[in-house]
């Protein structure tokens, strides 16, 4: 049931242009509130969609900034100025 919700959230988090700026913002918050409440896992390709810190749908251009430093992706928050880092870094320090 509740793994069925966070698909629904999801959905509309993958799919920006049909819906309104405040529906997004509202799902993102629902989607991490539900995962809190029932111990789920939010699955990775809605991880990287939303804001650890202040749970915002990042909007990447107007909230949020990308970077890719040393083969790994920096993705800042412009609204909480938080910082996630998505990637294993430069390729001598991985394991062959």
């Amino acid at each position: 049931m509740a793994q069925e919700g966070q698909e629904r959230l999801i959905d509309l988090l993958n799919h920006p242009s049909t819906t309104d700026d405040r529906l997004l913002a509202t799902s993102a918050r629902h989607l991490v509130k539900l995962s809190r409440k029932h111990r789920l896992h939010i699955p990775r390709k809605a991880r990287h969609l939303v804001c650890r810190k202040c749970h915002v749908r990042y909007q990447f251009g107007k909230n949020a900034r990308v970077r890719i430093k040393h083969g790994q992706r920096i993705i800042t928050c412009l609204e909480c100025s938080s910082i996630r880092r998505f990637g294993g870094g430069p390729k001598s320090h991985r394991s062959s």
